[in-house]
C-alpha cells in the first residue's frame, strides 16, 4: 500500500481542535479513538494555571469541588526556580479548594509504577474530586492509572520534564512480574508543560526524552512491517501520516537540548506530546516502540531483577534507535531478505532459547516471555503464507520502509549535539559488552510484538556476526 502524505494541522499539540479536525480528514474509516485530552499547554508560565485548570474542569462537568483534590508526587523535591513546585500549586487553590498533598515512597531512590505504588496512589485518591500529578512520566503514569480505577476522576498533570512521551497518551507503563507492561489508563485531562521547569531539569532527564524522540525514525518501521505481515490490525494510516509530519526533518535544534536553550525544551516538549497523542489516537504504544524499544526493556528487566540501579529508558532507547536504524537501512537498501532464507519459527527452539536467554532472572519471567512468544507464534502460523509474499515482494516495499528510517549517523549526529549517550558504554549505568550483546540478541524474544529481528531471525540472518555488525558503532572498545 502507499501510505498518506502528511497533511497540514498535525504539528501542534496544544492546538487540539486544528489536530482533531486534520486527524479526523485523514482517519475516513474512522478507526481512531477520541482524543480526549481538554487542553494542552507547552509554555514558561504553565504552572501558574493550575488553578485554571481546574476551574475549567468542574466547569466543564458541571461539579464543585466538594470533595478534596488530591495532589500525587513522589519524594522529589521538584522546584522551580528555587521554589518548591508543589508548594506553587498548593498556593494556587488555598482558599478555593480544599487540596490534599500525598507523597508517594516505595522505599527505592526512584519511584516504580508497580502494582503496590498504583495501589498507594488509587487508594489516596480515594473519595476526591481531581487528581493532579506533579513529576515525569512514572509519576503521570501512576496518576492516570489512579484516575481511571477511581471512576475516571479529571486528571491535571504537571509536567516537570520532557523525559517521555507518556504525558499525553492514554496507556501507563507499569511493572508486572518484573517485566514492563503497557496497561490502558485514562487521558490526562490537561497537561501542563512549564518550560522554565523543563529546562531546569536534570540534564540527562530532558537528553533521555530527546533519545526516545529519536526512535520516531526506527519505530513506525517496525509497526508497518507488523500490519504488512497480518500481525498487527492496529495500523492506522492517518497516524502514520501524523507521524511523518512531526519527522518531516531531522531535529536539527537537538544542540539546543544540552545548553537549556527555551526553544530547544520547547521543541523536545512539543514532539513528545505529539508522539503521545498519536499513540494514544491510535490504541496502541506499537506505533512508536520497536526493535529500539525492546532493547530498552531488556536492560531494565535485567537490572531490575537483580536489583541494580535502572538507567534512564529514554536514554536506552537513543542508543538502540542506532542499532534498530542500521539494521533497517540494511534491509531496505540491500537484497538481504529473500524469500528463498525464510523457515517457520520453531516453538521447541524458541522455548529453549527462552529458558537460556531468561533463565537467570527467575521462572517467573521465563513464564511471562513464553506466553508472549507462544501468542506471537500462533499469530505467525496462521499469517504464514501473507509473510511468504510480502518476503517475496520486499523490494516493493523496502521503498515505502525506506521513508520511514533515516541513517543511524544523521541520529547519531543529533543524539551527540543534544548532550546524550550514543553508546551503550556512556549510559547511566554503563552496560558492559556482555550485557549488551545478551540484550540485543534476545531482545525479540521479551514480547509478543513482531518487528524486524523477529524476521531476520525467521530468515537465518541473526547470527553473532550481524549482532556484532549491528552494535559496531555503539560499543566502545574495553
Amino acid at each position: 500500500m502507499s501510505i498518506a502524505l502528511p497533511a497540514t494541522g498535525l504539528t501542534d499539540p496544544t492546538n487540539l481542535p486544528g489536530l482533531r479536525q486534520a486527524l479526523a480528514a485523514l482517519d475516513r474509516d474512522s478507526r481512531l479513538a477520541p482524543l480526549e485530552i481538554r487542553r494542552i499547554e507547552i509554555s514558561d508560565t504553565a504552572h501558574l494555571h493550575v488553578a485554571s485548570a481546574v476551574e475549567d474542569l468542574f466547569r466543564a462537568s458541571g461539579t464543585t469541588a466538594a470533595a478534596p483534590i488530591v495532589i500525587l508526587t513522589d519524594t522529589t523535591d521538584i522546584r522551580r526556580d528555587g521554589e518548591l513546585l508543589s508548594s506553587l500549586v498548593e498556593q494556587q487553590l488555598a482558599g478555593r479548594y480544599p487540596a490534599r498533598l500525598t507523597r508517594l515512597d516505595d522505599g527505592h531512590g526512584t519511584l516504580h509504577a508497580d502494582e503496590n505504588v498504583l495501589h498507594m496512589a488509587t487508594e489516596a485518591a480515594r473519595g476526591a474530586s481531581l487528581i493532579i500529578t506533579i513529576g515525569s512520566g512514572t509519576m503521570t503514569d501512576i496518576g492516570k492509572v489512579a484516575a481511571t480505577r477511581n471512576d475516571g476522576l479529571p486528571h491535571v498533570a504537571l509536567q516537570t520534564a520532557a523525559s517521555v512521551d507518556g504525558f499525553t497518551d492514554n496507556v501507563s507503563v507499569v511493572l508486572r512480574n518484573g517485566v514492563k507492561r503497557t496497561i490502558p489508563s485514562a487521558w490526562p485531562s490537561v497537561v501542563l508543560a512549564d518550560v522554565v521547569t523543563i529546562g531546569g531539569a536534570p540534564p540527562d532527564m530532558n537528553t533521555a526524552g530527546f533519545g526516545e524522540a529519536v526512535s520516531l525514525f526506527t519505530a513506525p518501521a517496525d509497526w508497518y512491517l507488523s500490519f504488512l505481515l497480518g500481525l498487527d490490525n492496529s495500523f492506522q494510516p492517518a497516524s502514520l501520516a501524523m507521524l511523518q509530519a512531526v519527522a518531516a526533518e531531522p531535529p536539527d535544534w537537538s544542540a539546543g537540548i544540552a545548553r537549556g536553550e527555551p526553544a530547544s525544551i520547547s521543541a523536545l516538549t512539543r514532539l513528545l506530546a505529539l508522539r503521545g497523542i498519536v499513540s494514544g489516537v491510535s490504541n496502541t504504544t506499537a506505533c512508536l516502540s520497536g526493535v529500539e524499544h525492546v532493547i530498552s526493556h531488556m536492560l531494565y528487566l535485567h537490572h531490575a531483577a537483580k536489583h541494580q540501579p535502572i538507567g534512564l529508558h529514554g536514554a536506552q532507547v537513543g542508543v538502540a534507535s542506532l542499532v534498530a536504524a542500521r539494521l533497517w537501512r540494511e534491509a531496505i537498501d540491500t537484497d538481504l531478505i529473500r524469500q528463498a532464507r525464510l523457515t517457520p519459527p520453531d516453538p521447541a527452539r524458541t522455548a529453549r532459547e527462552i529458558r537460556e536467554a531468561f533463565g537467570h532472572l527467575g521462572d517467573v519471567i521465563v513464564e511471562e516471555c513464553w506466553r508472549d512468544a507462544q501468542a506471537k507464534h500462533q499469530l505467525v502460523t496462521q499469517n504464514w503464507q501473507r509473510i511468504e509474499q510480502v518476503v517475496a515482494n520486499w523490494p516493493r516495499h523496502a521503498s515505502e520502509f525506506g521513508k520511514l528510517v533515516i541513517p543511524a549517523e544523521t541520529l547519531r549526529k543529533a543524539l551527540r549535539a543534544s548532550g546524550g549517550p550514543a553508546t551503550f558504554q556512556r549510559l547511566a549505568p554503563a552496560i558492559s559488552r556482555d550485557l549488551t550483546l545478551w540484550a540485543v540478541r534476545h531482545c525479540f524474544r521479551m514480547r509478543n510484538r513482531f518487528n524486524l529481528i523477529d524476521l531476520l531471525d525467521m530468515l537465518g540472518l541473526w547470527t553473532n556476526e550481524r549482532i556484532t555488525w549491528a552494535l559496531a558503532d555503539t560499543m566502545e572498545e574495553a
